[in-house]
């Protein structure tokens, strides 16, 4: 009875092993072939872990650091962005969250400077705020600021 209860038990504990093992080559598996992946699942991991985790996107933030944060090859990011979004570019869509980050800063927190804003939204100076602002609302962030003011 005892031996029948030991070798239950080993053979329970191989099972087990053996299923992690094979869960682990899976893992590997996918992610050797991550590339493989459909280009709109790719695009809502890339968003998923970008937006939702409010990821710091300082001005070096580039494909480099999308492809490692995924696990694709930077050649495939670029393509990505290149033929499957209204960007065009990687580097379009993260000066667009930079944008949207820098407007909610700048609506929700009319204490911090204009710099302030610009650093902690991703832009290198506040010079290229001005611009990517102006480019978009025509305003400064200033006249953006005091039409957001609530009253």
């Amino acid at each position: 009875n005892e031996l029948y209860r030991r070798l239950d038990s080993y053979y329970n504990v191989r099972m087990r092993v053996n299923w992690l093992k094979d869960i682990l080559r899976r893992h590997r598996e996918m992610m050797a072939n991550a590339d493989l992946r459909d280009d709109d699942e790719l695009l809502a991991v890339i968003e998923a872990r970008i937006e939702g985790d409010e990821i710091p996107l300082p001005p070096e933030f580039g494909v480099k650091d999308v492809a490692e944060l995924v696990g694709i090859t930077q050649g495939r990011v670029i393509e990505l962005y290149k033929k499957k979004t209204i960007y065009h570019s990687l580097d379009k869509y993260l000066d667009f969250l930079r944008l949207m980050r820098a407007l909610r800063l700048l609506r929700d927190h009319p204490t911090y400077s204009i710099e302030a804003v610009a650093l902690d939204a991703g832009f290198g100076t506040v010079r290229t705020l001005n611009r990517k602002i102006q480019e978009a609302l025509g305003i400064t962030p200033g006249e953006f600021r005091v039409m957001n003011e609530v009253k």
